[in-house]
């Protein structure tokens, strides 16, 4: 189980807990965590330069302009 989306393989493994080892099952885990650590850093990175732009072009936020 080595390859694949995190997801799919943590499902895996939670329909069938009891064919794996503790320590499997927390590796797996740790792996999601530092993924879900990486993209948290990723959107407050992404939330940082949105705000360095919003300023400029208040467009760009999503928001419509009031008519």
């Amino acid at each position: 189980m080595t390859s694949g989306n995190i997801v799919e393989r943590l499902r895996a493994m939670a329909a069938d807990i009891d064919s794996f080892r503790r320590d499997k099952v927390e590796d797996e885990l740790s792996e999601a965590a530092d993924v879900i650590e990486r993209l948290r850093a990723e959107l407050d990175r992404m939330e940082s330069l949105l705000k360095q732009v919003e300023p400029a072009s208040p467009g760009l936020s999503g928001q419509n302009p009031a008519s």
